[in-house]
């Protein structure tokens, strides 16, 4: 019975990273649009969000199945369980990736001015830490895990550069109101999708390690559990 989970298992996690896949590929379609004002690229991130939905609802019967059939223990259990709350991270991922593609689209539309490079360069870094996201996703590695926490920090001090730049400009340029507040969004939204990673690759250390970890001041430690709040001696 347990080669059979085992298989299940590796077919379960194929299935996560082709999830993880697909919302890397609607972030690189958005940074496509942000270079050469693409509409038809940010039209087609609103439409993937969908089938990005779907199969977060497909790995989270899949699991519903294997655990009720094979009842896992150990790894495979923390597996399982990690792999939901990946997925359900992915698919905020995902939504978040979509609203960028609809400022995008909204911008265009009404501006003719381009994306700031520093959005651009913003957002390829935000790209690369999904990337290696997913890289510890797939290899299962605490190690890459820390890393993927301390190079959030760089996507930090971007974020507070564009928010000082772009509040700045807003004083200065109020009639620019509209466009500078469209970029600020889509600036604080990728900020969001950094510490989303962050928090991928804290469900991929509990898998690992059977502990929790919270990445913390760009800082990963161990969750230390004191006296229990919801589940304590006394009701």
């Amino acid at each position: 019975m347990k080669w059979l989970l085992d298989q299940k298992i590796e077919r379960f996690k194929k299935a996560l990273m082709k999830m993880g896949w697909f919302a890397e590929k609607m972030m690189i379609r958005v940074i496509e649009s942000m270079e050469s004002r693409q509409i038809v690229a940010a039209k087609q991130v609103v439409e993937d969000d969908d089938m990005l939905d779907a199969m977060e609802v497909e790995l989270r019967e899949e699991a519903t199945v294997l655990l009720g059939t094979y009842t896992p223990t150990g790894f495979n259990l923390r597996f399982i369980v990690s792999s939901l709350e990946v997925a359900n991270i992915l698919e905020k991922i995902g939504d978040k990736t979509r609203r960028m593609a609809q400022l995008l689209i909204s911008f265009y539309t009404e501006q003719s001015a381009s994306i700031d490079p520093n959005i651009v360069r913003m957002a390829k870094n935000v790209a690369t830490l999904f990337r290696e996201t997913l890289g510890v996703v797939a290899d299962m590695q605490s190690e890459r895990a820390f890393e993927v926490c301390t190079r959030d920090e760089e996507i930090d001090e971007l974020f507070e550069e564009m928010r000082s730049e772009l509040t700045n400009l807003l004083k200065e340029k109020p009639e620019q109101s509209e466009r500078i507040l469209c970029l600020l969004e889509i600036a604080q939204e990728l900020e969001e999708v950094a510490d989303l990673c962050t928090n991928v690759v804290e469900s991929v250390l509990y898998a690992v390690s059977g502990s929790n970890y919270k990445c913390f001041r760009d800082q990963m430690k161990l969750f230390k559990k004191g006296e229990g709040v919801l589940f304590g001696d006394s009701d």
